[in-house]
């Protein structure tokens, strides 16, 4: 069973609150995928509301993104529009415009960064990680990175991950190491027996044995969380020059 989604807020109003809390009753589904965190365990939340109308509260939100840079935002705006964030809803707080967003965030797997793009030429790209703020994290930051057509796929689980790999082959894995069922060294050496694919470890293991481990199941590269934005680069340049 996956980790739920830690959902905090900054700056709402007390109505907006006392929906945030209700949903759960109106949504039992959401309830399986989120659990509430207060505004003083925000360095842990995973996804925050925050006001947008509100300058106080998009100055306590940076200096929330400065402390855990995986967290995603979902803006409340009077008018519906705004230039922070990763998404928006309009004031007054509409529950079923709320629950919709928040089920979209848990059913969330792909993503084509240039739709225009044939995907027959893009780069396909599998991001395995049972962390949904890793999953969008990657979403966000590799098209950022990488300068040419990709095509993202996800899987949250090793299981899932081998799945997707027999039905489509991916041309580059970033694959998580610690998760239930089959773990990322599993996961890799069941990857690298049926297909030549360039796999990243992406792992919070940094001890010199847990390389090794990493190397012994076949992967290309081990890079520890956070990444940097010049690992991540390096790491698919890495793998253009051995696609050639």
């Amino acid at each position: 069973m996956h980790d739920l989604i830690q959902l905090g807020y900054i700056g709402l109003i007390d109505h907006e609150i006392n929906v945030l809390k209700s949903i759960f009753k109106l949504a039992p589904k959401l309830s399986k995928s989120y659990q509430l965190v207060e505004p003083d365990h925000l360095q842990h939340a995973d996804v925050v509301l925050v006001s947008a109308d509100n300058p106080e509260a998009l100055n306590d939100w940076s200096l929330v993104k400065h402390q855990n840079k995986l967290a995603t935002s979902l803006m409340l705006s009077a008018n519906g529009m705004t230039q922070e964030g990763d998404g928006v809803l309009q004031r007054p707080i509409r529950i079923q415009k709320l629950i919709k967003a928040l089920e979209d965030i848990v059913n969330e797997r792909t993503y084509i960064p240039n739709p225009g793009a044939k995907t027959n030429n893009a780069i396909q790209v599998l991001v395995v990680d049972d962390s949904f703020p890793v999953r969008k994290y990657m979403e966000h930051k590799l098209p950022q990175l990488i300068d040419m057509p990709i095509q993202l796929s996800f899987a949250a689980s090793g299981e899932e991950a081998i799945e997707k790999m027999n039905q489509n082959a991916s041309d580059i894995v970033f694959l998580d190491v610690v998760m239930e069922g089959v773990d990322g060294y599993k996961t890799c050496k069941k990857i690298k027996a049926k297909r030549k694919v360039y796999v990243v470890m992406l792992t919070s293991k940094k001890s010199p044995f847990d390389k090794v481990r990493g190397t012994m199941s076949g992967c290309d590269a081990y890079i520890t969380k956070p990444p940097s934005d010049k690992q991540l680069s390096e790491e698919f340049q890495k793998f253009l020059k051995r696609r050639g």
